[in-house]
């Protein structure tokens, strides 16, 4: 019976299994990156459905409550609120460089871009590359398709007339 059981712990499957992908844990992302996700998710609430801030904040806090306590709450207020405040000032720096109307451009995509140059005309610690990195991935994770690579362009433009090198 011992050598019975040895036996069968020492089995080789009779198929072998070849060019299974390994499923990885998703990186974690930072406070920041969740902060900036949010953001446009409130901004797109806001702008959709006429809602106030409070009460589209309220409404994420209930459905990503576990996302919501990893984010970084100031930033996703200031975010917000520059962000809906300023929307049309923030959306119009980018005219120089386009070659449509902006209100050609989807809401997702004009969500970004306002909360890009937000962040590049007050948030002076965060380095250009950041920023510009950060529109690209909610571009992935919100936009159209290839849309990331218009938002990068876009966004790559304002930082450089904005923060010069």
């Amino acid at each position: 019976m011992k050598n019975q059981l040895k036996d069968i712990l020492h089995l080789k499957p009779q198929v072998k299994i070849e060019n299974v992908p390994v499923v990885k844990k998703p990186p974690k992302k930072s406070g920041r990156h969740l902060s900036r996700s949010l953001a446009v998710q409130v901004i797109y609430s806001i702008k959709l459905n006429s809602q106030s801030v409070h009460d589209s904040e309220e409404f994420l806090i209930q459905n990503n409550k576990s996302i919501f306590e990893r984010a970084n709450y100031e930033l996703l207020s200031q975010i917000v609120a520059h962000s809906v405040d300023n929307f049309d000032v923030y959306l119009k720096r980018y005219t120089p460089y386009l070659t449509r109307e902006i209100k050609d451009i989807n809401l997702i995509e004009q969500i970004i871009l306002v909360i890009a140059a937000y962040e590049l005309l007050n948030s002076h610690s965060v380095p250009s590359p950041v920023i510009i990195n950060e529109a690209v991935e909610l571009t992935k994770l919100y936009g159209a398709e290839d849309s990331y690579k218009f938002i990068n362009g876009l966004v790559d433009k304002l930082a450089h007339e904005i923060r010069p090198s």
